[in-house]
C-alpha cells in the first residue's frame, strides 16, 4: 500500500510540474519574460535577437556561460543582447553580476517565467530562432539569425 501511494505522489508531483512549465518550439513566440526588477535599472538595449539565459550561483557552469556570453556581445555589436534571469536574493547575487553588465548584457531580477529551458534565442518578435547551452553559440549563430 505505501508503494502504491509513493508511486501516486510522485506521479502527481511530476504531472503538475509538467502542467506550470509550457513547450517551446522553434518559430513559435516564447512566453512573455515579466520581469519586476533590473539590476542597477540597467534595461537591456534593443537588438534583432535576445538571447535568455538562466542563471543560479550554486552552478558551476554558469559562471563559464556568462564569460561566453560577454565575448559573444562583444562580437556581435548591436545584433544581439542577452537577458539573464535569476530569481536569487539580489543582495547576494549582485556582486556576481555586476562585472557582466554592459548595454547588451542586463540582469533580470525576481522574474516570473512560465518556461524553462538552457537558454532560449528569439528574435524582435519575441520567437524562437534557437534553444541550447549558451557555450554553443557563436558568432555564425547570431549572423544567420539577423538575416
Amino acid at each position: 500500500m505505501k508503494k502504491v501511494l509513493l508511486i501516486w505522489l510522485l506521479t502527481a508531483g511530476f504531472a503538475s510540474a509538467g502542467a506550470t512549465a509550457q513547450n517551446i518550439a522553434l518559430g513559435e513566440r516564447v512566453p512573455e519574460l515579466k520581469i519586476q526588477t533590473w539590476l542597477d535599472n540597467r534595461q537591456p538595449e534593443p537588438a534583432p535577437t535576445t538571447y535568455i539565459e538562466f542563471f543560479h550561483s550554486t552552478n558551476p557552469a554558469c559562471k563559464t556561460s556568462l564569460e561566453r556570453l560577454k565575448e559573444i556581445t562583444g562580437k556581435s555589436g548591436t545584433k544581439l543582447r542577452v537577458i539573464i534571469v535569476t530569481k536569487e536574493d539580489p543582495a547576494k547575487i549582485a556582486p556576481l553580476l555586476r562585472p557582466y553588465l554592459s548595454e547588451r548584457i542586463s540582469v533580470g531580477l525576481n522574474a516570473e517565467k512560465s518556461f524553462t529551458a538552457f537558454g532560449v534565442l528569439t528574435d524582435a518578435k519575441n520567437r524562437t530562432l534557437w534553444m541550447g547551452n549558451s557555450l554553443q553559440i557563436n558568432e555564425k549563430l547570431i549572423e544567420q539569425s539577423t538575416r
